[in-house]
């Protein structure tokens, strides 16, 4: 009996955090949560916003380790960093850019968002440097 409790407890705990993560279904949502949750180093969160590419996967990876990387300091300062959007563009109807900065760095950065299989996914190749062409 115990063992099936804990089991339900376990369930129920992974299946709050995979709830939390498929909340963000508008275009805005999405880059408001990457957003937070790479500045939190929630790079779990934020991964399940990204877009699902070999190339995204191989640029957010390094990400992560030149996050890991950082001193403690540097990491805690962007916990507690706000953010802006300072502008949303809306291309068509399945792509988005989004200038945003933070209060930390306070240096603009763009994320793309890409609504595929009718749901907003970041393209961090954009984020990164990518020059491929908007479409």
């Amino acid at each position: 009996m115990k063992n099936i409790l804990f089991l339900l407890i376990t369930l129920g705990i992974f299946s709050c955090n995979e709830k939390k993560a498929s909340q963000a279904i508008t275009d805005i949502d999405v880059s408001r949560d990457f957003i937070r949750a790479t500045l939190d180093g929630n790079f779990k969160t934020a991964q399940a916003l990204l877009l699902a590419d070999t190339i995204n996967t191989q640029l957010f990876e390094s990400y992560i380790r030149s996050y890991e990387r950082m001193t403690p300091e540097k990491k805690e300062a962007y916990k507690k960093a706000s953010y802006n959007i300072n502008t949303f563009e809306n291309i068509n109807d399945s792509l988005r850019i989004i200038d945003y900065s933070n209060s930390f760095m306070n240096q603009a950065t763009k994320i793309k968002l890409i609504k595929q299989n009718n749901r907003w996914m970041v393209d961090f190749k954009y984020t990164t440097g990518d020059s491929t062409l908007i479409k």
